[in-house]
This record gives C-alpha cells, sequence and structure tokens, in this order.
C-alpha cells in the first residue's frame, strides 16, 4: 500500500514536473513567433523606408539640380510637391507647396496621379503587392501646411475629393 501511494505521487508529481515544463515551452514558442513577428516587421519597415528615399530622393535631386533633368514636362509635379510618405497600409501622404493650392483641379489631379502612379512604380521595385492591390492604386491624402488639402475617394484612388 505504501509502495502504491509513493509511486501515485512519484506519477503525480512526473506529471505536474511535465505541465510545468510544457508550460515553460509554449511561453518560449511564443516569444520566438513574436521575435519572428518583429522581425517581419522590421523588414517591411526597412522596405518601406527604401520605397520613401527612393521617391523623396526624386524630388530632392529635381530641386537641387533642375539643370540636369532631361524632361521637365514630365517632373513638373516635383515643382508642388515637397514630400511624399508611402505608408504600410498602401497609402501615400503627399506634402505640397503653395503653388499648388493655385492649381485649378484638373491641374492638381494630374499631379496627384503622377504622384500615384512613380509611386507605385518605385513600391513595385521593393515590396510584393497583389495584382488587385496594383489595379486599384494608392490611396492618397494631399496636405499644405499640416492641414488636409484632399484625398482619394473611398473605393476609387484616382477620383479625388478636395476641401478647400
Amino acid at each position: 500500500m505504501k509502495l502504491k501511494l509513493i509511486l501515485l505521487n512519484l506519477l503525480a508529481l512526473t506529471t505536474f514536473m511535465g505541465l510545468f515544463d510544457n508550460v515553460q515551452a509554449s511561453k518560449k514558442d511564443s516569444t520566438d513567433n513574436l521575435s519572428i513577428e518583429e522581425k517581419r516587421d522590421n523588414h517591411l519597415a526597412n522596405k518601406i523606408k527604401k520605397v520613401n528615399h527612393a521617391l523623396n530622393k526624386r524630388i530632392y535631386d529635381f530641386k537641387e539640380h533642375p539643370h540636369k533633368q532631361l524632361n521637365t514636362e514630365e517632373n513638373s509635379w516635383m515643382t508642388y510637391v515637397k514630400n511624399v510618405n508611402y505608408l504600410k497600409n498602401n497609402q501615400l501622404e503627399i506634402y505640397v507647396n503653395r503653388d499648388f493650392k493655385k492649381l485649378d483641379d484638373k491641374k492638381r489631379e494630374t499631379i496627384v496621379t503622377t504622384v500615384q502612379r512613380i509611386s507605385l512604380s518605385e513600391v513595385l521595385k521593393v515590396l510584393d503587392i497583389s495584382s488587385e492591390d496594383y489595379m486599384e492604386g494608392l490611396s492618397s491624402i494631399i496636405y499644405y501646411d499640416s492641414h488636409c488639402l484632399g484625398r482619394s475617394v473611398f473605393l476609387n484612388t484616382k477620383e479625388l475629393k478636395w476641401y478647400d
């Protein structure tokens, strides 16, 4: 009887220790998964930085060296755009200067469409996006002096709504 009781206690203790080890292993696995997710997020953030760097380098080069530009007609959008930020939700933040506000809606739309097209080409160089996202394009929010000047219409990234 004593032997049976000792064996049962040992069995219970062994089972308890096994459960404890499983809990510890489970905690370690979740930490490893979090680490993988963090790595994935960092990898995506680095790719987004590359896209933003490429876009803003074009603007910087155009403004610093306007005499080196071959096709000033095609690059005229850069005279109105200060900065472009691509966000991870396939959205653009386009920061424009004072001269952009003086343009008519048709010219504004042409500039935003050009920025969307060029941004999408830069995104495709760095990120894998689905064909649906490619066809949908990049929705945009246009800012002037930290105020929202306009945005893409919901479900139609090519149509713009202006707030001024």
